[in-house]
């Protein structure tokens, strides 16, 4: 996000930030050959999202946000050396933050304010009790580790201490509930493979769920991550499809929900066709792009993570509905790998373990407060301004910026235009006006508004990286690619992002 500090001419100064949205262009830049579509009978697609050249666009050009979506902002980042890939997460009841690191063999434990307490993983004589620890759950008593190497779950004290262990491999997740059942998906190696084991005992055990019927791929296809409320009830999403089902605490299948979302839908279809191709060539039965990424309950809401081209958690009630969905646009290249939450003050905090290579980071986002106003609360307060002094730039700027997050682009584009006439030398008007005449199809008059921003100002890395997003659109991949190095070059923090549209342009020179 680019932050701006305004100052009215002969006034005091107002001692406000206006941001300015970044990265208005929610793409998905696609490597693989698309492929006639394959439609199943277990599922109907019905989507609007349309495919065009291997990038994924809604029937108004982009991915857009939904109407409940709620913006993000990082509030702390929490590091160590120790942690590597893959980085899995667990929270106990008093809020303590608990990370696996299969490298290290070692669980660190922090507080909510992301400050170490504790390394878990030795017992007194220095001995490894987990060598590889590669997935991490808490319950009210105990924490529940799997070590990949010795393929067995190892229950142990929130001080690291040994409990006991249990046998257990190739599965996608595991949940233990109050009732003393451990629900694992285990791997499917056929289409009658059941999806959930729940073991009571050692000699007793339940099994139910109906796997996702493919040609190919089962286990891959199938991959899942579990978890369950206050009730017990267990809820089952699947990495590359928006569908999650509940089950009762005796495997009873209680709902089926498909999650309503521009990008999972467009992602599903991107994953169906390579489904497609797959049959007649095994080489390409890989690059599926996963659509949830994990799945946790906190008190009656569901949340599902997911990444790319954002960062974006959606909160479902027990009916399925979709009542928020929780985004941040990131500058890097940003990889997630697991979620936990915490309500802190009455504010919710999302946890999310991430790769930005070379780092491993968790980072604690929180809801993001604009300046205390809501978009139609900016826009009242910025028309009583322009009321009273008609010339006043800035004005019309900033409630341009409010206008087009309600959506309104046409309306925010003649703010824009408004500004640049009052102040031509406005790159961040220029910049503006691109943004939503993008937002409206307007391609050429972006790209000619970006030029423009560029030429006033042209130390803004994010000026060079839109104009090389509309190039990319318009088939100018030559040009987009310079935009892109400039880009990198300014701000060096975006060079791992930019580096996969680079890659996307030139693989499309080469055709």
């Amino acid at each position: 996000m680019l932050f701006i500090i305004f100052r009215k001419p002969g006034m005091r100064a107002l001692n406000k930030i206006f941001s300015v949205e970044k990265n208005s262009f929610l793409l998905l830049f696609l490597m693989a050959i698309l492929t006639p579509n394959l439609c199943f009978t277990f599922q109907k697609v019905s989507t609007k999202v349309k495919v065009y050249d291997e990038i994924f666009f809604t029937q108004d050009g982009l991915l857009p946000l939904p109407n409940n979506a709620v913006e993000l902002t990082r509030e702390l980042t929490i590091k160590s050396s120790h942690f590597q890939f893959p980085l899995k997460l667990a929270v106990d009841a008093e809020g303590n933050i608990y990370a696996c690191c299969a490298k290290s063999g070692l669980v660190l434990k922090f507080n909510s304010r992301g400050e170490f307490l504790l390394s878990l993983g030795r017992d007194k004589k220095g001995k490894e009790l987990w060598p590889s620890p590669a997935a991490i759950k808490a319950t009210k008593n105990q924490l529940i580790i799997y070590d990949n190497d010795q393929q067995q779950l190892i229950f142990a004290d929130f001080q690291g201490a040994y409990i006991k262990k249990k046998k257990m491999s190739d599965f996608s997740d595991f949940a233990l509930g109050k009732n003393g059942c451990l629900y694992v998906a285990h791997h499917i190696l056929g289409k009658n493979s059941p999806l959930i084991t729940g073991y009571f005992s050692e000699r007793k055990k339940i099994s139910f769920g109906q796997p996702l019927p493919f040609p190919h791929s089962l286990p891959l296809l199938n991959s899942l991550s579990l978890a369950l409320n206050e009730k017990d009830e267990l809820f089952v999403a699947f990495t590359y499809f928006p569908i999650v089902r509940k089950y009762s605490p005796g495997g009873k299948l209680l709902a089926e929900y498909r999650i309503n979302s521009p990008l999972m839908e467009a992602k599903e279809k991107y994953n169906l066709k390579l489904i497609g191709a797959g049959i007649a060539d095994v080489n390409r039965r890989v690059g599926y792009k996963p659509i949830i990424i994990s799945v946790k309950t906190f008190k009656d809401k569901v949340y599902l993570l997911s990444h790319y081209p954002y960062l974006e958690i959606t909160e479902i009630d027990g009916l399925g509905n979709c009542t928020a969905v929780y985004w941040i646009d990131i500058n890097e290249a940003y990889t997630s790998h697991d979620l936990v939450i915490q309500e802190i003050d009455g504010e919710l905090k999302f946890y999310v373990s991430h790769s930005s290579p070379p780092d491993y980071e968790i980072d604690v986002f929180k809801k993001k407060n604009h300046r205390g106003h809501s978009p139609e609360e900016e826009i009242e307060r910025w028309t009583e301004e322009i009321a009273s002094s008609p010339d006043y730039y800035v004005a019309y700027i900033n409630r341009g910026v409010a206008k087009h997050r309600l959506g309104r682009y046409q309306s925010a584009l003649e703010d824009f235009s408004r500004a640049i006439s009052l102040a031509p030398d406005s790159s961040l008007a220029y910049y503006n006006r691109g943004l939503s005449r993008s937002k409206i199809g307007d391609l050429v008059g972006a790209i000619a508004d970006f030029t423009k921003a560029i030429e006033i100002d042209p130390q803004q890395p994010l000026y060079f990286y839109n104009r090389g997003i509309v190039l990319a659109l318009k088939k100018e991949f030559a040009k987009a690619i310079k935009d892109f190095q400039k880009c990198s070059s300014l701000d060096q923090k975006m060079a791992a992002k930019v580096q996969e549209k680079i890659k996307y342009c030139r693989d499309r020179l080469k055709k």
